[in-house]
């Protein structure tokens, strides 16, 4: 059994306990038994079912919220006068029968990319600290028409260029599995404070393993889905793509039901993820053109692949794709350096360079680019069905392991956390992070990759491969 692994996961086999029952412990140092320790989805039925109100829970999370979050920096922009507001009347509309979503009444908040009505949108960077808006974008008012009541926002690297939130200030969002160490990006407080219980439940975004990352290093469930498969507003900066908004959960259910919410897809995959799976071929990548992975890890992906082939699976090893961070880094950069910057001169250091850097190269090139990484990746997936990788190479680093004076080296060294996740962002097919193990006691992702359109079958693979982790 692994030191951290609940005993409902660790003693049954079922898929249907798994999907409705599994959630990921709270990271060991902010574990109460409490209300925190329940899924979203079982949150939100209490409050159905009258067992706890809206504005209870709201408060119970507040509360947890400055008890905890000065040690991991997760949050930010709070509006808790508003939330409390939004939940007395989520309490007066289910006293009325009338329920909005099935998140009626549960707490979440939104990356610092989101525009909320009447509140900053900084972008992790003090280049928009003067943004502040009076409306919701499209992906917040999914999130209230599903009931959901938003706390504030978590933070996020600058721009939500690099795969951990860290400032030259000397502030950085923590791993609450250890403060010392990073908790991945870009967005960091959406996965510590999930880890921590802070929140329940909460959205990321993904464009190069920003979803998938710090669900890794948090010991989270995390999706980048397929391309177009979720609406988001910010894909008006980003011609290529790559970037999407998805879910970050302590259980499947949970992620599923979320995927709902964001794909206005009315409980589409919550459904299919209960799907009986047929025998798959499986291809096995366990290192990257630029570095291998910590042997730990390696032995736990192996570890997964081969109780995917006890359950019947055809798992082979397939060549890693000759896609390089070189090749990469100028698509990156043209993406990052289109969002629109009043204060530029602002930005921190690294980012500055990459802006400026992106701004230098022609759209027509980095398409090219872009599309001949685009086939390298799709060629990784011929005759598979599905690609089990790490998700991260390493397991969490300390906090400023990268930080350098210059930005090439700076950026180059982070990346490393990136390397196995960007390609599915190149090709938009859906990827999902899930919690398998531990090394050192920090949490080890291991990662699926599907052809486009296949998010439901990870989600059906993967409880087969967590309940069979026994």
């Amino acid at each position: 059994m692994l030191p951290w692994c609940p005993r409902i996961w660790c003693t049954q086999s079922s898929k249907e306990v798994l999907m409705d029952n599994h959630v990921m412990p709270l990271a060991s140092e902010f574990r109460e038994s409490g209300i925190s320790e329940l899924s979203a989805v079982e949150q939100a039925r209490r409050i159905r079912d009258g067992e706890i109100t809206s504005l209870e829970l709201v408060e119970y999370y507040l509360a947890r919220i400055e008890r905890h979050d000065g040690r991991l920096n997760a949050m930010i922009h709070m509006q808790a006068d508003a939330a409390r507001k939004d939940a007395e009347k989520a309490d007066r509309e289910r006293k009325k029968g009338k329920l909005r979503g099935v998140f009626h009444g549960v707490p979440t908040a939104v990356k610092d990319h989101h525009m909320v009505r009447f509140s900053k949108t900084t972008l992790g960077s003090k280049s928009f600290e003067w943004l502040w808006s009076p409306v919701d974008d499209i992906m917040v008012k999914s999130l209230r028409e599903a009931g959901f009541i938003i706390l504030g926002k978590t933070t996020m690297s600058e721009l939500g260029l690099m795969p951990m939130a860290e400032s030259l200030d000397g502030s950085a969002t923590r791993n609450p599995w250890d403060t010392e160490r990073t908790s991945g990006g870009s967005s960091a407080g959406a996965g510590a404070a999930v880890a921590a219980g802070l929140l329940p439940i909460a959205p990321g975004s993904d464009g190069a393993g920003s979803v998938r990352i710090p669900a890794s290093l948090n010991g989270l469930f995390g999706l980048k889905p397929t391309r177009g498969l979720v609406k988001d507003a910010a894909q008006g900066v980003d011609p290529f793509g790559m970037t999407t908004v998805g879910p970050i959960a302590r259980s499947l259910q949970d992620l599923a039901q979320l995927l709902d919410v964001l794909a206005g897809s009315d409980g589409a995959y919550s459904r299919r993820a209960r799907m009986e799976i047929p025998k798959l071929r499986i291809g096995m990548i366990l290192e990257t053109p630029s570095s291998e992975a910590d042997p730990r890890v390696v032995a736990l992906v192996r570890k997964a692949a081969a109780e995917l082939e006890e359950a019947g699976h055809h798992v082979e090893i397939r060549p890693t794709p000759q896609a390089t961070l070189e090749e990469f880094t100028p698509v990156y950069q043209k993406l990052v350096s289109r969002i629109p910057l009043a204060r530029a001169a602002k930005l921190e250091p690294t980012v500055k360079w990459f802006v400026e850097s992106g701004r230098k190269i022609k759209m027509n090139e980095a398409f090219r680019r872009f599309r001949g990484l685009e086939a390298v990746g799709r060629s990784a997936m011929l005759g598979l069905d599905v690609v089990i990788t790490p998700t991260i190479g390493v397991i969490a680093p300390k906090v400023g392991e990268y930080t350098n004076s210059n930005p090439k080296t700076h950026f180059e060294g982070a990346a490393t956390l990136g390397l196995f996740t960007a390609i599915a962002n190149v090709t938009g097919q859906p990827g999902l992070t899930v919690p398998y193990g531990s090394v050192d006691g920090l949490p080890v992702g291991v990662q699926l990759l599907a052809r486009p359109g296949d998010d439901a079958l990870l989600l059906a693979l993967a409880a087969t491969l967590s309940a069979s982790n026994s």
